[in-house]
Formats: C-alpha cells, structure tokens, sequence
C-alpha cells in the first residue's frame, strides 16, 4: 500500500517537473474585465463644464441620501446627470463624488459612487497613461 502511494507521489511530481517548461510558454491571460456594479476610471479629452446649479427637491424619506448633479465622460462627451434623492442599497455605504483631475493633458474622470462599489482603470484610460508617460522625458 505504501509503495503505491509513493508511486502515485512519484508520478505526479515528474508529470509537474515536465510541464511546467510547457506551460511557462503559454502567452499571460488576458486583464480581468471589471466586475458587474463596477465603475470604471476613464479619460475625459476636454475640461469638465463648471456644474449646473440645481434645487433640492423635499427629502422623500429618512434614509435618502441627496446626490449633486454632476458631469459623466459618455463617449467623446460630457454628459449632464442631474441631482436626485437615492437610498442606497447598503445601509452603511456612503456617497463618493465623482472627481476630474488634469492629467496628462486630458482629464481623469473617477465616476461618483457608494463606498461599497469597486472602481477600476477603463481600458482607454490605461492606453492614455501607457501612451503619455513614453512620451515624458
């Protein structure tokens, strides 16, 4: 029984021994796509406009929580949400601004959203950083 099992053992760690050369070749696996309920981090090719001035509506209940309008990067474009009264699904989560920040030329843009979500780099963010940090001397 024991000469079986240290065969078994045996064989597995030569069959380890000689794949692993095989599988050092194969090419890295592609970025992990973000997460259903993520946000993505993107790049804004002009400035922001100054924000729209908006009137809080009545407090619809105790547990709302009152979200400023802001400007969301759509496209090649910023795009206007308004202001709205929203109870968030989480009852501890709070309400993450969205920030615009000169980068490079452009504009990060890190969308507003609930400290429970996840935010992640958008792929044409990642591009415009790779691209311009080549350029810097």
């Amino acid at each position: 029984m024991f000469k079986r099992i240290l065969r078994s053992i045996s064989l597995a760690a030569l069959a380890a021994a000689v794949s692993a050369p095989l599988l050092a070749q194969l090419p890295p696996p592609p970025p992990i796509p973000p997460l259903p309920g993520s946000l993505e981090i993107r790049i804004g090719r002009q400035a922001p406009p100054r924000p729209r001035y908006e009137r809080r509506m009545v407090r619809p209940s105790r547990d709302a929580v009152w979200i400023r309008g802001f400007w969301d990067w759509q496209g090649d474009n910023w795009v206007w949400i308004p202001g709205r009264w929203t109870v968030p699904e989480e009852r501890r989560a709070h309400w993450i601004g969205p920030r615009y920040v000169r980068e490079y030329g452009g504009y990060r843009y890190v969308p507003g959203h609930w400290s429970s979500q996840r935010v992640v780099e958008g792929e044409d963010y990642r591009r415009w950083r790779e691209e311009h940090r080549r350029e810097r001397p």
